[in-house]
């Protein structure tokens, strides 16, 4: 990871660094100066293609929103350097032409029963690539099993296989590339402990496929097709939550809870071994290829299925205290895997009088959020400072519940800047990110909530289907 180098080999800051900040909801281009202030951004959503042959993403929407956006920025602030950041649940099929042979596959197209059944007798042990197989399609080697089986004359075409974030890399500047915060996000490909590609990646001959390993902040190439007043030099690029890490990396021991419509917990003090598959306990990957170790659930998006608001309605310790009093609990898990809780998935329900505003319905929902993350936390590790960021990083009640959930614990929010955009443009920025703001956060003042807690755990346990995790 290194500055801009001019053409005499000296080093130099950029005048400006764009990231491609692509989710599953929205795609973020976000323009960062050489102080690490946000200059512009432009937001669109994330669309995707419906089947056949299966629900796959629009990356050629992604690719001409991303130009349409650098081009702009770059009138005002020239744009140096350009670093795709995206989850890692996806990958590009090229042909030898590299063209696409297939297309991108989303993660939330659903797997056949029969290939749900194959893959499970080829599937990895969890003591190697700490990350088990994921509901639907969220597990990249099962998406290439599916396509390698389901589509043969396609995938016998394939001659690179490339994470989503060195496919939007590829398009913006011809360079092939991978990188290990990719490839080690959850996708069987990966052995994290061992550094190296999984005995099913082998196996099955994927990794011959998998174009050279480069570092996340390596210099691919020239942005191609636009013209820039600035260099637009094309690097790598990373795994959406390894680069939220990276703001928080030289804060060590501490965990990140970022959050959106997943929360994920990192904690640098636990340990792979004491993973737990079935509590959706994972192994995330470092740029530098150290593992660490991680839990998740679909925080924000359980958090929409339960509010079922559009409008701006806000939380408040108010509605959060009524609930407690009326005994009114969001039992897990509204989507269909259980997170912390196994078991759980898609037997979500509330129980007790039904919230009658939206205010009510919204404070239920992060009550339950809370609940939710408080044990995931607890279930991965006991590091004392806890730093959250993203958008519950946002809100005054939830973040006032998780302190009082967390009475052990030092909880802070993250303010301003931050999330994965903002460690992506530190793979360039490096040391010119400016110190975190930190705003720690006084506990929640709530009569019975101890109580509340208890007997929710253990009507959410009773939740659970077989107690294992579906």
């Amino acid at each position: 990871m290194s500055m801009m180098t001019t053409s005499a080999g000296r080093s130099r800051v950029p005048r400006s660094v764009v990231v491609l900040d692509v989710g599953a909801t929205n795609v973020d281009v976000v323009q960062f100066s050489s102080e690490f202030q946000i200059i512009d951004k432009c937001s669109t959503t994330s669309l995707r293609i419906p089947a056949p042959p299966y629900l796959s993403l629009d990356a050629e929407s992604v690719i001409n929103f991303a130009l349409q956006s650098i081009q702009t920025f770059d009138q005002n602030v020239p744009v140096d350097a350009i670093v795709p950041c995206t989850h890692g649940s996806a990958v590009a099929l090229l042909d030898g032409k590299g063209e696409l042979a297939l297309p991108v596959m989303s993660y939330l197209s659903p797997v056949p029963d029969h290939v749900a059944v194959a893959y499970k007798e080829i599937e990895p042990p969890f003591s190697e690539v700490f990350a088990p197989t994921n509901p639907g399609a969220l597990t990249v080697a099962r998406q290439l099993f599916w396509q390698e089986h389901e589509f043969p004359a396609d995938f016998a075409r394939v001659r690179t296989i490339m994470p989503y974030p060195q496919y939007i890399a590829f398009r913006l500047c011809g360079e092939r590339s991978s990188d290990i915060s990719s490839l080690g996000a959850q996708t069987h490909l990966w052995a994290p402990r061992d550094r190296s590609f999984s005995s099913l990646a082998r196996n099955r001959g994927w990794s011959t496929l998998i174009e050279p390993l480069r570092s996340a902040g390596d210099a691919l190439g020239p942005l191609r097709g636009i013209d820039l007043k600035g260099e637009g030099i094309v690097f790598c690029g990373i795994h959406d939550s390894s680069a939220s890490f990276l703001q928080v990396a030289q804060l060590e021991p501490v965990v990140l809870l970022s959050t959106g419509t997943w929360i994920i917990g990192f904690d640098t003090e636990a340990k792979l071994t004491s993973l737990d598959p079935l509590r959706d306990q994972v192994a995330n990957v470092r740029p530098d290829g150290r593992p660490i170790a991680s839990a998740r659930f679909m925080g924000g998006e359980e958090f929409s299925m339960i509010a079922k608001v559009s409008g701006d309605a806000q939380p408040s310790l108010a509605a959060v205290q009524d609930l407690i009093d009326g005994g009114t609990m969001a039992l897990p898990s509204f989507t269909d895997s259980g997170g912390p809780i196994p078991g759980t998935g898609g037997r979500g329900v509330i129980i007790g009088p039904q919230p009658e505003t939206e205010e009510g319905l919204v404070s239920l929902a992060t009550l339950y959020v809370a609940l939710m993350t408080t044990q995931l936390l607890e279930g991965l590790g006991s590091t004392k400072l806890v730093l959250v960021d993203g958008v519950f990083a946002e809100s005054k009640t939830f973040m006032a519940l998780l302190a009082r959930l967390l009475p052990d614990r030092e909880v802070f929010s993250i303010q301003g800047t931050a999330g994965s955009a903002h460690g992506a443009a530190s793979l360039v920025l490096q040391d010119r990110a400016p110190r975190l703001k930190l705003k720690e956060i006084a506990a929640a003042k709530l009569r019975g909530l101890d109580d509340y807690r208890e007997v929710w755990v253990e009507k959410a346990k009773k939740n659970q289907k077989n107690g294992v995790r579906q």
